[in-house]
């Protein structure tokens, strides 16, 4: 009877250890599939950055010989200098002012344990809790012995 049960306990580890293994192959071919199409898709996005710089350079190209209708070549090309250099500016002090927003994360670590040893002082251990427990009785004992098992 014993043996028909100890067989049954290791047909069920065997079987609980097949799905596992069957489950990682699973997830290795999973993350092998979705690792190929990532790379894919970074590849085109990167085509896509390299197109936008491109881009970007002839949007430069067209603001200044728009602006040369008006100026000269080399004032619209200044023009357009100090309009970048502005835009540079304030989005450098936006970032920076953003910057001193972030917290080091060891202090935030930090406050929270303080905070929460604070609690515990504050709360727990300066509270005073009468016991719920009846002192014992020594009327009724006597000085003979008990027979103890």
């Amino acid at each position: 009877m014993m043996r028909g049960w100890i067989d049954l306990f290791r047909g069920l580890g065997d079987s609980l250890l097949a799905v596992l293994r069957a489950e990682v192959a699973t997830l290795q071919e999973d993350l092998a599939r979705s690792g190929r199409i990532a790379g894919g898709a970074l590849a085109l996005l990167g085509a896509a950055l390299i197109l936008v710089f491109w881009i970007l350079g002839l949007l430069i190209f067209v603001l200044v010989a728009v602006l040369a209708i008006w100026l000269p070549l080399w004032g619209a090309a200044l023009t357009v200098l100090g309009l970048f250099l502005v835009v540079a500016a304030v989005l450098t002090w936006l970032g920076v002012r953003r910057l001193r927003q972030v917290e080091n994360p060891v202090d935030t670590f930090r406050r929270r344990v303080d905070d929460h040893l604070d609690w515990w002082q504050s709360t727990l251990l300066r509270e005073t809790r009468p016991l719920d427990v009846e002192p014992a009785s020594v009327a009724g004992f006597d000085d003979e012995e008990e027979d103890l098992p």
